[in-house]
């Protein structure tokens, strides 16, 4: 069983409230939905949130989407993580790690990644979150088996690892991991981290509609090149290297 686990929050430092923030007619949240759902190899989607009282209005959204939501801890992603499937997924074989600021991420990129996870037969496989060679910011997948999930829960010590879910599993040396970029030609940042990351994506989405392919979007982009200045100011994985800075042991 391929469990997608997409973990979304209302209290963002930068830009907060974003997930619930309007593109067009709809919430970033709901596109992030719609378009992770067109994966063909998934078979459920969770999305984990915290208990903080302004996530009720995510979990509210959930409901009516008909997708299951947990609530757990605000800084202890990795927890949350561990207790939702615990709580509300039988004992999956892979898990798939989406971030709920990546509005123009689709459902072929998720199968790309565990595709490639399960051809190499490996313990963990991303198209991103690796840097400077694997940055695919903005359809990033993280694909890894519910073993090394455990594992990193019983080990991961520092703040940075139980915020981030997966640095444990890349760097602990007990697992096999690899990378690729889904594709050669996607040099963007499109997270939504600042408002002017939300102008770019707001923009995107009136020109292209709601339903483009990731290869549509590059199309697009080398033709407009233009529009990436609305948001040149936004830093590539600026909140993982914050939390290295401030990092502390915690266990």
């Amino acid at each position: 069983m391929i469990v997608g686990i997409i973990q979304a929050r209302m209290g963002s430092t930068r830009l907060p409230g974003k997930v619930l923030m309007n593109i067009g007619t709809t919430t970033l949240l709901e596109l992030c939905l719609t378009r992770l759902q067109q994966s063909r190899l998934v078979d459920e989607w969770i999305v984990v949130t915290t208990d903080n009282l302004e996530d009720a209005a995510i979990e509210a959204i959930c409901t009516k989407r008909n997708v299951r939501c947990f609530r757990g801890s605000e800084w202890d992603v990795l927890d949350r993580f561990y207790q939702a499937i615990l709580t509300l997924a039988k004992t999956p074989s892979t898990l798939v790690r989406i971030c709920c600021d990546n509005p123009t991420h689709h459902g072929e990129v998720v199968d790309f990644t565990i595709r490639e996870y399960q051809r190499y037969r490996l313990d963990y496989f991303s198209n991103g979150n690796q840097g400077p060679e694997y940055y695919e910011d903005g359809i990033t997948s993280e694909v890894f088996s519910y073993a090394s999930l455990v594992e990193a829960w019983k080990e991961s010590s520092f703040l940075s690892e139980r915020e981030h879910v997966t640095p444990y599993i890349k760097k602990s040396g007990k697992f096999v991991c690899g990378w690729r970029k889904f594709s050669d030609d996607f040099t963007f940042k499109l997270s939504v981290d600042t408002p002017s990351d939300f102008s770019l994506n707001n923009a995107l989405f009136e020109q292209l509609g709601n339903d483009f392919t990731i290869t549509e979007l590059i199309a697009f982009l080398q033709k407009n090149p233009g529009l990436l200045n609305l948001n040149n100011d936004s830093v590539k994985g600026e909140g993982y290297i914050k939390s290295l800075k401030e990092d502390k042991k915690v266990r």
